[in-house]
């Protein structure tokens, strides 16, 4: 009869595993949210030193990843907070029960990894501080990890007080605790909407951005054909005489109108020149004016404006093909 009580006071297996993974979408949300709030400041308040040598933009403002973040943070947290409410519910019924060493283990290694970041925080703080540097940008960054790092190290620190030391905490801490959480992750999930944009806006940047990588596809086809065949094609769809460029021809056609994009030959050119221009043109929904740098590093139909959008391009002729040497006359 000992032996029956020991075994029901300690965690179930369905319980150890609900836990563990709990743990696991911790680390998802915390990384979730903490991409969300960077993300709009990075777009909010922008650098110049950052990524100027990428070919992106000066922000370094990715409304992929913010997505990415929302989805993690609608599914996750959810699931989260029905898990945390189980493993407290397990030990309200039973008080006696004892948490097991895998759950005690991963709590103090959240604990570890919460106050390291806190204090690594605080610490990059002062020394910025010191240095000069407090920019804006910088210290809303600081905020967002201490104020991600000091819930969850509050909330595990409170835990382990009730569930292994057994000590009187009282439940409307805990729910304080997480209704900061669950204003902070869903402020998150707003600002993402607000600055990440609709779906309908995804799709439609998306559209666009289908749009520039086709033009991009074109035009390396077309220098291609002049290199080989030392003339510009007369049209898109010559193209697709030639196998070698015969992929090329899924490219010429809007992905939304499926309208064949603008082609225009500039100058022929000549033998002598050894070189010929073209214009290609498209139609953009959107603007990445804002978003991409004007320097060198950005590529063509890249950075474009809203509505049709023309580059001029320069094609290389390659190696003239040599006349037929005429026989010398016989001896």
């Amino acid at each position: 009869m000992e032996e029956l009580n020991k075994q029901e006071i300690r965690n179930s297996a369905v319980e150890i595993v609900i836990n563990f993974l709990s743990f696991i979408l911790l680390g998802v949300i915390a990384t979730a949210t903490g991409i969300l709030y960077f993300q709009v400041i990075n777009k909010h308040f922008p650098d110049v030193l950052s990524g100027m040598y990428r070919n992106y933009n000066l922000n370094n403002f990715d409304a992929s990843e913010m997505r990415y973040a929302m989805a993690s943070l609608i599914i996750g947290f959810p699931i989260y907070l029905w898990m945390t409410w189980f493993w407290f519910r397990s030990f309200k019924n039973l008080p006696e029960k004892i948490a097991s060493k895998l759950s005690t283990f991963l709590t103090y290694i959240v604990l570890l990894i919460a106050g390291g970041v806190i204090i690594g925080d605080l610490i990059t703080i002062v020394y910025n501080f010191l240095q000069g540097e407090y920019s804006s940008r910088f210290l809303l960054k600081a905020l967002t990890l201490l104020a991600i790092a000091g819930i969850v190290f509050s909330f595990y620190f409170f835990e382990r007080k009730k569930i292994q030391y057994k000590k009187d905490i009282s439940s409307g801490l805990f729910w304080a605790i997480g209704s900061m959480a669950s204003i902070l992750v869903i402020l998150a999930i707003i600002f993402g909407f607000v600055v990440g944009g609709t779906p309908k806006e995804a799709r439609i940047r998306n559209l666009d951005l289908q749009r520039t990588g086709a033009l991009q596809e074109l035009s390396s086809c077309i220098n291609s054909f002049a290199y080989d065949n030392v003339r510009l094609p007369k049209d898109l769809n010559e193209l697709g005489s030639n196998a070698r460029y015969a992929y090329c021809v899924s490219r010429i056609g809007d992905p939304e109108t499926k309208q064949d994009y603008e082609y225009s030959i500039i100058d022929q050119g000549a033998e002598i020149d050894n070189s010929s221009t073209y214009e290609l043109c498209g139609e953009f929904a959107m603007s990445t004016l804002d978003e991409f740098s004007a320097g060198y590093y950005s590529t063509k139909w890249a950075r474009h404006d809203k509505g049709r959008v023309c580059e001029t391009q320069t094609a290389t002729f390659g190696p003239q093909p040599f006349e037929k040497p005429i026989p010398l006359p016989a001896r």
